[in-house]
């Protein structure tokens, strides 16, 4: 009985059936299709699988241009983030440099008032600038004095300047090329060293210049208490900066041979009290 009705239902599924297309006014046949419910179900599968494939397809390759649109949003994203972090790192080395040069000035301003700088590097204090005309020469007690000095300090010479006292250090151990002359406009010494030998702080400051000149080449410039003001030329590099705080003895340039009045590697080391030159040898031993 299961048998039949199975083959009835084969049958139906195989039993032609025609499709005929008429013309309205004389009923003529147009087409004239043979078809089977089984090949209807068989075309109905087809166009159903094409356009489940087709839409498979469609969406496969709409795919790959969403994720790249994504991809390049997200790069465009993470550089210009990268770019606000750029700018803002730039912007507060202006305002550093700005705070710098600010310092800069107005400590400019305070020496030439003859001003000076405290140890603490903030406490600046105004003087009135000595005119009076100071004798540098050395005399016999003078020459006593620094000798016995040397002997008790074993070369680092105290100076007794109003009621405080000084330790300066020597800016740079070497062999004297040139000396302190101010009739021929010479206001500092001249010291050969060893190539590569440091450049020393002569005392506790603040780093108040710092600059390359056509003729002195590097140069930097330290503010000390009691309106002392040390300077160090021909430097083949400056290892401070401006507003920077050094302490005695710390090492703030390289020897070197830069700048056109420089005929070779040496250190040419100037010393000025309240704006006016004074010789280095009579504040310090070398």
């Amino acid at each position: 009985m299961a048998e039949n009705s199975k083959y009835r239902f084969f049958r139906k599924l195989t039993k032609k059936y025609r499709l005929v297309i008429l013309n309205d006014g004389t009923f003529k046949e147009r087409i004239v299709i043979k078809i089977t419910p089984l090949l209807v179900f068989l075309v109905i599968l087809v166009i159903g699988f094409l356009l489940v494939l087709s839409s498979f397809v469609i969406i496969n390759s709409l795919k790959e241009p969403i994720a790249d649109k994504t991809t390049q949003e997200a790069d465009k994203i993470a550089q210009e983030t990268q770019d606000i972090i750029n700018v803002s790192s730039q912007l507060d080395s202006l305002i550093v440099l700005l705070e710098r040069k600010d310092l800069y000035v107005e400590t400019l301003k305070k020496i030439l008032n003859g001003g000076i700088i405290g140890d603490s590097a903030l406490d600046i204090k105004n003087v009135n600038v000595i005119n009076e005309k100071i004798d540098l020469e050395k005399t016999k007690n003078d020459n006593l004095f620094r000798i016995k000095i040397e002997e008790e300090s074993h070369g680092d010479y105290i100076s007794t300047v109003s009621n405080n006292t000084i330790h300066f250090f020597p800016p740079l151990v070497g062999n004297f090329t040139e000396k302190y002359n101010w009739s021929k406009n010479h206001f500092g010494v001249d010291l050969v060293s060893l190539e590569g030998s440091l450049v020393h702080s002569i005392a506790n400051g603040v780093v108040v210049i710092n600059n390359w000149t056509k003729e002195t080449g590097f140069v930097i410039g330290v503010q000390h208490s009691d309106g002392f003001l040390s300077f160090y030329k021909h430097n083949s590099k400056n290892l401070k900066d401006i507003g920077d705080y050094v302490k005695s003895g710390e090492g703030i340039a390289v020897i070197g041979s830069s700048g056109e009045l420089s005929s070779g590697p040496h250190l040419h080391f100037e010393l000025w009290k309240n704006g006016k030159s004074v010789n280095p040898e009579n504040y310090i031993i070398f």
